[in-house]
């Protein structure tokens, strides 16, 4: 039985390869390393960190704001906080590369073969799967801080671009709300690059959240108030939303929504095969 079903126009999209998918948190949660941990999202992540601060009202501090849910602040306070360089340590240990086998979530991306996979991920579990796919040599892999970004687009290689930075140089990582400002100020050239693909694309999003990540919710916003366009972008998430917040997304995003049942993620890769298989049926 089909776990859900996909829109005829997002197929013929992914098959022309005109689909950029978008890989959020989520994704990487579907992994597992050798004794069963897998990548923390935003909360885990932050509580781990907390042990680096030395001071306990910092501590406090940033315990406060996790539990708000204000991310980006609680982080600006650990990653100030925090002496030296530890918090870069501590992420590159978080997500070493090799540290998380690839999940099935990874290969069925891998299989469906866009030109460009965006991430929001530190991690480099997404590159692993594609090397171990098509070969090292088969893709290239941009940083938000990188400059060949759009010449990388217009070219014949698959693309991951990584809009929040990598665990290779975790001391460019992007994970404060003034890290946010300054990436966007900095290295405008690469979401100028991030932006045209909005505006071309069609999005399909796999494990990403929606109103917690600001390069994301700013990127699809812009789009929908500069140029508002008829074709939807896309996003695969559980069900049991409140309506009004549902409806409300979807209008402010241009998203429509693919729905699996909430608590069972076992009907992601399910859904995901189903696309793959109607995928190549239309490539075929």
């Amino acid at each position: 039985m089909t776990v859900v079903a996909w829109p005829e126009d997002l197929i013929d999209e992914v098959a022309a390869r005109r689909c950029v998918i978008v890989l959020g948190a989520g994704a990487s949660a579907s992994s597992a390393s050798k004794d069963g941990t897998h990548p923390p999202a935003w909360a885990g992540l932050l509580e781990g960190a907390l042990d680096l601060v030395p001071r306990e009202s910092d501590r406090d501090a940033a315990r406060q704001l996790m539990q708000r849910g204000a991310y980006l602040d609680s982080a600006q306070v650990i990653w100030t906080a925090a002496p030296g360089d530890a918090f870069a340590q501590f992420l590159a240990a978080t997500f070493a590369p090799g540290k998380y086998a690839p999940s099935d979530v990874h290969a069925l991306v891998a299989r469906l073969d866009p030109k460009v996979v965006v991430t929001t991920n530190y991690d480099t579990i997404y590159e692993a799967q594609l090397a171990a796919t098509y070969g090292a040599d088969a893709f290239v892999v941009r940083k938000f801080y990188e400059r060949d970004f759009v010449d990388d687009l217009r070219s014949g290689r698959r693309v991951v671009a990584k809009v929040h930075g990598c665990v290779s140089h975790p001391d460019r990582i992007i994970l404060t709300r003034r890290q946010y400002f300054d990436a966007r100020r900095k290295h405008s050239d690469f979401y100028a690059g991030l932006d045209a693909l909005v505006l071309s694309s069609t999005l399909l999003f796999v494990g990403s959240g929606f109103g917690n990540d600001p390069d994301i919710d700013l990127l699809l916003q812009n789009a929908n108030i500069t140029a508002p366009s008829k074709m939807s972008h896309y996003a695969l998430v559980p069900n049991g939303w409140d309506p009004a917040v549902r409806d409300a997304l979807s209008h402010t995003y241009n998203v429509r929504f693919v729905e699996y049942e909430e608590g069972h993620h076992e009907q992601v890769p399910e859904a995901l095969t189903a696309l793959a298989e109607a995928v190549e049926k239309a490539r075929g």
